[in-house]
């Protein structure tokens, strides 16, 4: 999947208004999401310009260019339309995933799956620090949750009782 970025005259290019490549990219993310797909994303070029593209067949589809990078110590400089395209994912599920969304614009996620209580391991989800740099609260009434920040990851557990088939809901916040 990707999208291009010199979209609209590649306008952001000369004014770095971004939010018309985010709105594109957060689309393409939101229809994985909603039909519980993963996807690659096409492409990195570390050599990518705004006047060159990605130098192949005139196209300019890079999540990375030279041109927007501002600081080459931080890995996220040079990144296009990232607020939309890094985000939470449910990697591991003890369980069947029903439903999961992200709002990019308010950084709140959501998933709903029921539990398997014969999977034994716990549900496993990325939570990337680039999202909720001031941290993020859980909502997950019916189970437990340990945090591994150096990981940005979360597990969580379902609590006793749970009972095969029963639905789950974990959310995630941003701190303010």
């Amino acid at each position: 999947i990707g999208i291009p970025f010199d979209l609209n005259e590649k306008a952001a290019f000369r004014g770095g208004d971004w939010s018309i490549q985010v709105a594109a990219m957060d689309s393409t993310m939101k229809a994985l999401d909603r039909a519980l797909l993963s996807a690659t994303l096409w492409n990195y070029t570390p050599d990518n310009t705004n006047q060159k593209g990605d130098l192949w067949n005139d196209e300019d589809l890079s999540i990375f260019s030279r041109d927007q990078q501002k600081d080459a110590g931080c890995v996220y400089s040079g990144g296009r339309a990232l607020s939309a395209i890094i985000r939470p994912l449910l990697f591991r599920t003890a369980g069947t995933p029903l439903s999961m969304e992200f709002d990019a614009r308010e950084r709140v996620w959501k998933c709903e799956f029921e539990v398997d209580v014969s999977v034994t391991a716990p549900t496993l989800v990325f939570v990337p620090e680039y999202q909720y740099p001031a941290g993020f609260t859980v909502w997950a009434p019916l189970g437990t949750v340990k945090r591994f920040g150096e990981r940005q990851t979360i597990e969580y557990t379902p609590g006793h009782g749970a009972i095969t088939g029963d639905k789950h809901t974990i959310t995630l916040f941003p701190e303010k």
